[in-house]
């Protein structure tokens, strides 16, 4: 249903890509069967059998580059402190001296 976005009845305007490893058989046969799945609704249960170990590759969304305050979920100092709000006031307390 990645293509068919209508029918999922989420917010979401752009399409999901999914790329899929299609094993066995010659590479022109690989292509054929490919070529007749275009514009075609696959369904889950035709790809992966039912509790199927796969592997998953995942990439995170980029966030740039980040200060303390919001990399880390740090306090913001106050109004009036010295050389910037956005910094790191303290990381603990001085004694246990283990961080």
């Amino acid at each position: 249903c990645h293509t068919q976005v209508g029918k999922a009845k989420l917010g979401q305007k752009k399409a999901h890509i999914k790329e899929i490893q299609v094993n066995g058989g010659t590479t022109t046969a690989k292509v054929d069967f490919l070529t007749g799945l275009f514009e075609q609704e696959v369904k889950v249960a035709d790809v992966f059998a039912q509790d199927e170990m796969i592997d998953i590759i995942g990439v995170t969304k980029g966030k740039g580059f980040n200060g303390v305050i919001t990399r880390w979920g740090c306090t913001r100092l106050v109004r009036k402190s010295h050389r910037g709000l956005r910094k790191v006031g303290c990381i603990g307390s001085w004694h246990p001296a283990k961080v």
